[in-house]
């Protein structure tokens, strides 16, 4: 009974010669999520170097003569609001939402990959802290008004309060390189995509990273710049953890001839 109940309570995963064990990785999030929250305490002195490092950005997209991020949320503004209003909801939502479903996934049906995986997730957001202590950016929404961007958080909404306060209260404000969103959405998407079956499933994870990088820009949270530097974290991560070839759409091997297949 002792044993059947300590099983419930403290349930562990045997991958090889390794033990998983749920109340770790619980402690594992959780000391991230603490240093992401003492990122934050250093970002509240640096907003002049994080605005200097976001025009610093906007300076090197313009002389590559592709500063495009303000034309296209304008665009939406003007001509379709309502995707404006769904890429605030999915920027609140499906980034916090799709890496607990993949994470637990990955623990309960397919641990032979889980580990690989979680570690390329600690890297990548070890990385990105470090990045946001040296190298805070400010994101596109919150620079000065000559640039004309909007904080569409705070003026359309998506999810009513909950968003306006979550962009508000929660994080780092100066964290925009590099972009975890993107990195956290390269991550959701090749971390499960070779072991899911239903291909709609497949081709939906597939379009999880390109949606994120379209709504990082209309919603003027991060500068192409931040999303392509969320992508070198995350090919560094996954080879420190070992991971040496994409996966991007796994081929079933066939399955044996029968008898009378081979007869006829």
């Amino acid at each position: 009974m002792t044993n059947s109940l300590w099983k419930i309570v403290a349930p562990k995963k045997q991958v090889g010669d390794k033990t998983i064990r749920f109340w770790n990785q619980i402690l594992l999030i959780g000391a991230l999520y603490a240093a992401y929250e003492y990122t934050s305490s250093l970002a509240s002195g640096s907003t002049a170097t994080a605005r200097h490092n976001a025009l610093d950005e906007v300076s090197i997209e313009r002389s590559l003569h592709f500063f495009f991020e303000q034309h296209l949320q304008a665009f939406f503004i003007r001509h379709a609001v309502w995707v404006i209003k769904l890429s605030d909801l999915y920027y609140v939502t499906v980034h916090f939402a799709l890496p607990v479903v993949v994470i637990v996934l990955l623990l309960v049906k397919y641990p032979e990959r889980y580990i690989r995986w979680r570690n390329t997730m600690v890297l990548l957001n070890l990385f990105a802290l470090v990045v946001f202590i040296v190298f805070p950016v400010m994101p596109p929404r919150l620079l000065p008004s000559v640039f004309h961007f909007v904080d569409t958080q705070k003026v359309f909404g998506g999810a009513g309060h909950f968003d306006a306060t979550l962009m508000k209260d929660a994080g780092n404000q100066y964290a925009a390189m590099p972009s975890l969103h993107f990195a956290w959405a390269l991550w959701c998407t090749l971390a499960i995509v070779p072991a899911v079956r239903n291909r709609v499933v497949k081709v939906l994870l597939l379009a999880h990273p390109v949606i994120t990088a379209f709504v990082v820009f209309v919603t003027a949270n991060h500068f192409w710049l931040d999303v392509l530097m969320g992508g070198v974290d995350f090919y560094i991560s996954y080879f420190i953890s070992g991971g040496r070839r994409i996966e991007l759409w796994r081929v079933r091997e066939p399955l044996p001839l029968t008898d009378a297949q081979v007869a006829g």
